[in-house]
């Protein structure tokens, strides 16, 4: 009995080994299946500038970067250190928006990540700058969203939250959660 039991005990080892070792697809496999292959770019520019006009002919939105790379199959540009700059209503630029990195879709949405600092460009009004980590811009209606947390600099003020919405022509910007406002005084 002891020896039936150490064979059933060996074979069982043994076909454990075997479904564990079992040999999982290689790199190899995945670079020859056309599933997993890599999509050539369509082209690579740098120091590339875009710009949307309106129906009207007027400039409204201009995106520049240090480096694009353009995939038409998946309708993709990446973006190397992307300046988006909107105009709102016709008036002169309003916002420019840098980051380090973005992504530009064919539904016109415009996804930026890394070090993004919005800029106010009017100069005679309260609110400076805002800065987040993650920012997604829909360029046909205007509007940025994240969920991420947000800082947002004024004159004599700061205030730290958690995500925001900014609708560019109501021009409003409205944090999901406000977590911190400081006030200071500059002569």
């Amino acid at each position: 009995m002891n020896r039936q039991l150490s064979w059933i005990l060996a074979i069982i080892f043994l076909l454990g080994a075997l479904l564990i070792w079992r040999p999982f697809e290689t790199d190899e496999t995945t670079a020859t299946d056309p599933q997993f292959r890599e999509i050539p770019p369509d082209f690579i520019a740098e120091g590339l500038a875009t710009r949307v006009y309106n129906s009207s002919g007027q400039l409204e939105h201009r995106i520049n970067a240090t480096k694009m790379t353009h995939y038409s199959p998946i309708g993709l540009t990446e973006l190397d250190q992307p300046v988006y700059q909107v105009r709102t209503d016709g008036k002169q630029e309003t916002w420019q928006v840098v980051a380090e990195q973005g992504s530009f879709y064919d539904d016109k949405t415009l996804v930026l990540e890394r070090g993004i600092v919005m800029t106010y460009l009017s100069s005679d009004d309260y609110l400076e700058r805002v800065e987040t980590s993650y920012l997604t811009i829909d360029t046909l209606a205007e509007t940025m969203v994240t969920d991420q947390p947000v800082t947002i600099y004024g004159k004599n003020f700061l205030v730290r939250g958690n995500g925001m919405f900014a609708d560019l022509r109501a021009e409003t910007l409205e944090l999901n959660e406000h977590v911190q406002t400081i006030f200071t005084h500059n002569p």
